[in-house]
């Protein structure tokens, strides 16, 4: 079957969806504020990568962005190199925390703010009100927070600049205590609870918390797990931590289901309702510490492939300025909207639904499997709570087209307005399997960011046309290029992505001894020649000069070069999976003796084992699809490809392992089952003894 076409036309706005779209309504204020004649998105994108500062200064006051200027002439200083930290880049004092509880109209009203799931026990309407162990609207988030702050502040000791962190599933209590830290000025950073100890203590302990919040057991796959025997281990390797939090998530009243020991060595144990307690005398108005814009607000985690994983810290201003703007202009977050992303503590996408808040959105926190009990779980949820934004992954949504799953057989999902798409490539059919399974009118916003930025590069916007398997346009103030191996910036070809100006959302550095210079080390010494230097992501992709959207074809790092034919993953995906025998596959890189490489296909079938037909129809379908040049020399059968815990293949540590690399020194803390990579050491169809010989006649 001939593969969809990448550049077909999937939706088009209509002329009063383009007049209502929330970047035409901000275009036409740009217009009336500096006299200008922007037409479209396209032309007000080419003015924001020319006019940063007034770029952001506007579109911090349309977004309504509560800060003090500390610079009366420039609030974005875009003046200084981007591959050094600019401890001046935004020039103001602000609070997080308050931007997400007061910044937008629903602020400390009735309105739902807080929607907190965890797997059901089954999808009858008794246990689907039952998963749902709390509710808060705006006002009675704000109350808890303002206890708990005061809590932190005045009976844990928690300072502007301390870290408070988690092992934990995800809930409302996560959220108000991330709040609660930043309202006060600390700084947050998260671990879920199924991350295995060793994983855990690789991030924590760099980072050295003082208080560290989780739970005592959580439901996953209809398994009830207790955390409180890899938690007694991380806590001994993690002697900072003063006050640990406990609190009961499958229980509605919150209260913890197992006994703990309070002072033991030093370490204070409260339940959630205890340290609730502790702020019972705080003032009546929070108090905001309005901290200088480039101070840290959270702490992230790069995968950890090799070493110890990176811990990326984020700025104040950087996530505030960036996160209501995207929100606001990109993802056209509204007050009264309610959005599930399936995430978990330990991805960023975790800290940007946290941003929906700022719009007056609501937060639907789930904690669980999606596919338990069984797959109709998040579409059984969205549809009796009324969830107006889905974030899900392509994996997931691949996983439902692949068993036949249509949701919209069993719900009415007229209200969904949008589904949000991150953390890999999504596939062209992907995006009519939603119009045909959700309704004909969902808005597909696919993106593209990382945790490194804890935003977009790459989205989407209400006025533009949507091509399929094409994101829609480079996000506002995102000078992103693709270019070559000779730092040339290519359009209509496929190249390495770079951003070539600062972005007020850029870390500011790594935790840590050297952090700035191991900062510099990982985005801006790829084109050692090229002077200024620019932000190298690691994404391979492709700008097309007549959309103006972009193709994401995979890392850069795992773009398959044989022959000197390079290409990315996600092109080999997007033809072999349309082939009915074929469950899944993984496309990777093996270097020759000569200094070249072979393509290999790892292939999982829908039934084993891998018949030869079968082989021969993908690599006749690639060759048809593609070009003779990108049909694998080896299709190798596998019984399970590897997966991180977000649901993004495991290409660069398979690279790495079928490239010699020892299996013990590879970081796999982010691996969904470590072990399924073993069988990529020393794998017999991967001995390169008879291409050796080849390579010399």
């Amino acid at each position: 079957m001939a593969p969809t076409s990448t550049r077909t036309l999937f939706w088009t706005p209509t002329a009063q969806q383009i007049e209502e779209a929330p970047d035409t309504l901000f275009r036409e204020w740009v217009n009336r504020r500096l006299s200008l004649r922007l037409r479209d998105y396209d032309e007000l994108h080419a003015w924001s990568i020319k006019n940063l500062d007034a770029f952001w200064t506007l579109s911090t006051e349309y977004t309504g962005v509560l800060l003090d200027r500390t610079d009366p002439n420039v609030l974005f200083d875009d003046s200084q190199p981007m591959e050094h930290v600019n401890r001046k880049l935004i020039r103001a004092k602000l609070n997080y925390a308050e931007n997400m509880l007061l910044a937008h109209p629903y602020a400390r009203s009735n309105h739902r703010a807080v929607l907190s799931f965890v797997e059901p026990a089954s999808l009858s309407p008794q246990d689907l009100d039952d998963c749902l162990m709390r509710s808060l609207t705006f006002e009675e988030l704000y109350q808890e927070v303002r206890l708990v702050a005061h809590a932190l502040r005045t009976k844990f000791g928690v300072k502007a600049g301390d870290r408070v962190a988690t092992f934990s599933p995800s809930n409302a209590e996560a959220i108000i205590l991330c709040l609660a830290t930043l309202a006060i000025g600390g700084v947050w950073s998260s671990c879920p609870a199924e991350f295995g100890v060793t994983a855990t203590l690789e991030r924590l302990e760099q980072i050295e918390p003082t208080v560290l919040l989780t739970a005592d057991f959580y439901r996953y796959n209809g398994k009830q797990q207790e955390i409180f025997p890899k938690l007694e281990q991380i806590l001994a390797q993690l002697p900072t931590v003063k006050n640990v939090v406990v609190v009961g998530q499958l229980a509605k009243d919150r209260e913890p289901r197992i006994k703990f020991a309070k002072d033991e060595d030093g370490r204070q144990w409260w339940s959630w309702s205890d340290m609730v307690k502790l702020g019972e005398s705080a003032p009546k108005e929070l108090k905001f510490e309005r901290v200088d814009a480039m101070d840290p607000v959270w702490i992230l985690y790069s995968s950890g492939t090799t070493g110890k994983p990176k811990a990326i810290v984020h700025s104040v201003g950087g996530m505030t300025l960036s996160q209501k703007m995207v929100q606001t202009l990109h993802n056209a977050t509204v007050p009264g909207d309610s959005q599930l992303t399936f995430t978990t503590l330990g991805w960023m996408m975790w800290n940007h639904l946290l941003s929906t808040l700022g719009c007056g959105s609501c937060i639907a926190a789930y904690d669980g499997s999606p596919f338990a009990p069984s797959p109709s779980t998040i579409w059984a949820i969205a549809s009796r709570y009324k969830i107006t934004n889905l974030g899900l992954s392509p994996r997931y949504l691949q996983v439902l087209e692949t068993e036949g799953y249509v949701p919209n057989n069993e719900f009415d999902l007229t209200h969904i307005k949008q589904v949000q798409t991150a953390g890999s490539v999504l596939k062209p059919e992907l995006y009519d399997w939603m119009r045909a399974n959700i309704h004909e009118d969902v808005w597909v916003n696919n993106g593209t960011g990382g945790t490194d930025i804890c935003n977009l590069f790459i989205g989407a916007v209400r006025s533009k046309p949507i091509y399929h398997g094409e994101l829609t346009c480079i996000a506002l103030a995102m000078d992103l290029q693709a270019w070559d191996d000779d730092g040339n910036a290519v359009m209509d070809r496929q190249g390495d992505m770079v951003i070539t100006k600062p972005f007020p959302n850029m870390p500011i550095g790594f935790w840590g001894p050297d952090g700035e210079k191991r900062y510099h080390a990982a985005y801006f010494e790829a084109y050692p020649d090229k002077k200024p230097a620019a932000w190298v992501h690691g994404d391979w992709v492709e700008v097309h000069s007549l959309t103006k959207g972009v193709m994401v074809f995979g890392r850069s790092d795992g773009v398959l070069n044989p022959g000197g034919v390079r290409f990315g993953s996600a092109e080999i995906y997007s033809v072999v999976e349309k082939i009915e025998e074929v469950e899944d596959c993984l496309a990777i890189a093996q270097k020759l003796p000569d200094g070249d490489e072979r393509f290999i296909l790892f292939v999982k079938p829908t039934q084993a084992p891998l018949k030869p037909a079968v082989v021969d129809s993908i690599k006749l379908a690639i060759r048809q699809a593609l070009s003779t040049r990108h049909v694998p020399a080896k299709v190798i059968e596998l019984a399970k490809i590897p997966y991180t815990g977000n649901g993004k293949r495991l290409e660069v540590p398979t690279k790495k392992l079928v490239n010699g690399a020892k299996f013990e020194s590879l970081n796999l803390s982010s691996a969904e089952d470590p072990e399924c990579l073993r069988v990529f050491v020393n794998h017999p169809e991967l001995r390169l003894e008879d291409v050796a010989v080849k390579a010399k006649l």
